[in-house]
């Protein structure tokens, strides 16, 4: 792995990221959007204060493109302030620039004084390109980088991931489907791939093998230990993922049920049976799911709990097995 070191303007690199040139969407790397107003506006407050940020670490891509994956909060942040996205927060003390005393409080940037801005367009950040990384040594890279940080479980998850299982998961978690399965805010906290692994738990579910508890800790075993043997799986789970797409405009499955229903048309498609009738049975599932009484004991307290997701498994497969 090389590496090189270049400063850039905050102007350039907000250049760069409306071109597609720096892409923020590494997998590796938590969506944009993480932070509050408040860490928005103190990252804006140190620049203006020239107060060390730290580098960011990015991927130099074969077309030539930067990924991103350490600073995707950082950068996202000075993008959408600098194209008014959002305002300082009104506790935000003045700053001094040119000996002159500034108030931003609750401003944004299109309300700058014309030197606020200047100062905030030229200021630098450093950036360390990365060249000849394996997937290996970007996750050592990322480990490294995170030592004694706080990341939460599912980013952790993804750290311990083969490659080859975080590619399938990360293109199935953006398939067409999934957009019209989950909020942004689901998309946000990461619960699109998380609802994957998990479809590949009941998938890889059998006499022999149960996965069928989706408390974190049995997540990360099958993730660092079963998920590798299931990945041949992903192209018959990508055709029935294709099939709902083609079936529903639009539709609304509790998050809860997701996995159960992916799994149900990855059965159907093995089974060669019909995906109409299942289709059909999702429907009307969704339109009756408040008055479903036998089904909503299962999604009560613990949803994620080996008993509960047992339940909803069961109830999904019956449906599959009196299908033709």
């Amino acid at each position: 792995m090389d590496y090189t070191s270049k400063t850039r303007s905050l102007q350039s690199l907000v250049k760069d990221m409306d071109k597609g040139t720096i892409n923020l969407s590494h997998k590796l790397q938590r969506p944009e959007g993480q932070w509050n107003r408040k860490q928005k506006s103190d990252l804006i407050d140190s620049l203006l204060r020239h107060y060390p940020i730290n580098p960011t670490y990015a991927i130099v891509e074969e077309d030539g493109t930067l990924s991103v994956i350490d600073g995707v909060q950082r950068l996202s942040t000075i993008r959408d302030y600098i194209e008014n996205i959002f305002a300082l927060s009104k506790d935000m003390n003045s700053v001094i620039i040119n000996g002159e005393e500034k108030n931003l409080s609750g401003l944004k940037f299109d309300k700058l004084d014309e030197d606020v801005k200047s100062e905030i367009l030229n200021a630098e950040l450093q950036i360390y390109r990365m060249t000849q990384c394996t997937e290996a040594d970007i996750r050592e890279m990322f480990r490294r980088q995170n030592a004694g940080k706080p990341l939460n479980s599912k980013l952790l998850r993804v750290v311990k991931e083969s490659d080859e299982f975080s590619d399938v998961v990360y293109s199935l978690a953006n398939h067409p489907f999934m957009n019209k399965l989950m909020s942004p805010a689901q998309r946000k906290n990461g619960t699109d791939k998380d609802t994957i692994v998990q479809t590949f738990m009941l998938v890889a579910t059998n006499q022999e093998n149960d996965f069928t508890s989706f408390r974190a800790k049995d997540i990360d075993m099958f993730v660092s230990q079963y998920a590798d043997q299931y990945i041949n799986r992903a192209d018959i789970l990508k055709e029935a993922m294709n099939k709902f797409d083609e079936s529903f405009d639009e539709i609304k499955i509790p998050v809860t049920s997701i996995p159960q229903i992916l799994y149900s048309g990855y059965r159907i498609i093995k089974d060669k049976k019909s995906f109409t009738k299942l289709v059909d049975k999702v429907a009307d599932f969704c339109v009756n799911y408040d008055s479903n009484s036998e089904y909503k004991q299962f999604v009560q307290n613990g949803t994620g709990s080996k008993e509960n997701v047992r339940g909803r498994f069961e109830y999904w497969r019956a449906i599959v097995k009196t299908l033709q």
